[in-house]
């Protein structure tokens, strides 16, 4: 007796056709398998994702740019944020027109953890929660959203201590990119960073630093700035300069106007945004023209003593988007600052060029404003 043909062994080879068919039908009800995604955060906690994150909720509501380098629809992915109005209205704007789901996004929890309602963000239904910064009054919300079967994502914690502003941004984009599945995207924009971050400090790591005066969110009152545990700070020193107040305590504190003249500061550099225009506060950012901030900076310089700086009357007077130095962009206001306080040294560095290089390469919504200027004396 012959055996049948192209069978499995001990069927007839119709029998093993339709077995084979039945097998391909239950693949395809399935659908394809699905690694499991495991990620080690930046407070050290390892976590794991049965698929690319699909619905997040962040504490971070600027997480909109990270997202944006690495998905063509950043927008669609955020479940729910907090404080929306942390991004400088004229961005988002920009989004608005591109992807109108940006005004239905719900605001749940909080910038901080004592803000923040576990209730909340799990009534959207996320299937990841991104955090910007670790502190340990996260830990218990971490504890209920685990336990309600929502990971919990540390972009930034103390992995990250003493690893500067390269690679700590770097991280936290290579590391949400691999929750959403697009680690190649990340790699990417962690290479671009971190060589556009080393062809400035290659260079500053031998020069004399430059006394500089950082006067945070700019007004009618001078000078509010970034302290001893204020990364800005540690940025500046690693562009050439120092700030002279570097040793104010904490996160961030107020100068004294005698405090002030008397440094006398090298280079002046104001931070500013729209959201200070009801103040008579520097205003810049996303959809402002170069004209009107112009205005807005010069205003600004004729109050409060700073018009007595010799930086000022002598032409090293700056400002840039407080926003845009906090965010995932900062390598911006990086290149801005080695250019203000070395200008010999950094006649190759563009700012401009390089924002035009992530617009064109990486950005879903391309960053339009103006996010810095140098006082022009009319």
């Amino acid at each position: 007796m012959k055996k049948p043909r192209g069978g499995v062994a001990g069927l007839p080879a119709a029998l093993s056709r339709l077995a084979a068919l039945l097998v391909l039908a239950m693949a395809l009800l399935v659908g394809p398998a699905r690694a499991e995604i495991l990620l080690s955060d930046a407070a050290g906690r390892t976590v794991r994702l049965a698929e690319p994150a699909r619905r997040i909720v962040t504490n971070e509501s600027l997480l909109l740019l990270s997202l944006a380098l690495v998905d063509a629809d950043p927008v669609a992915r955020i479940a729910g944020w907090a404080a929306p109005q942390r991004i400088d209205r004229g961005m988002y704007e920009a989004y608005r027109q591109r992807f109108p789901a940006i005004d239905a996004i719900p605001t749940v929890g909080g910038v901080l953890p004592a803000k923040t309602s576990v209730e909340a963000i799990l009534s959207v239904k996320p299937d990841l929660f991104v955090v910007s910064i670790w502190e340990t009054g996260w830990m218990e919300a971490v504890a209920t959203l685990e336990a309600a079967g929502v990971p919990v994502l540390f972009l930034d914690g103390p992995v990250n201590d003493g690893k500067g502003p390269a690679e700590t941004t770097a991280f936290s984009v290579e590391l949400l990119a691999k929750a959403v599945g697009q680690a190649t995207k990340g790699r990417a924009f962690g290479d671009f960073l971190r060589a556009h971050y080393r062809r400035i400090t290659d260079r500053t790591v031998t020069v004399e630093p430059v006394s500089v005066l950082v006067d945070a969110h700019a007004g009618a009152v001078c000078c509010s700035t970034p302290g001893k545990g204020n990364r800005m700070t540690d940025t500046l020193r690693l562009a050439g300069g120092k700030s002279i107040g570097a040793d104010v305590p904490g996160y961030d504190g107020q100068l004294s106007p005698e405090f002030v003249l008397g440094a006398d500061p090298d280079v002046y550099i104001a931070t500013g945004g729209p959201h200070l225009a009801a103040q008579g506060g520097l205003v810049l950012g996303g959809g402002i023209d170069a004209a009107a901030a112009q205005k807005s900076f010069g205003d600004v310089l004729s109050k409060g003593m700073r018009d007595g700086l010799a930086a000022v009357r002598g032409g090293r007077a700056h400002a840039v988007s407080h926003q845009l130095s906090i965010s995932v962009l900062n390598i911006l206001v990086f290149e801005c600052y080695a250019k203000w306080m070395h200008p010999a040294l950094f006649t190759d560095v563009d700012p401009a060029k390089t924002l035009a290089e992530i617009n064109d390469r990486f950005l879903a919504v391309p960053l339009e404003g103006t996010f810095w200027i140098d006082f022009k004396p009319q």
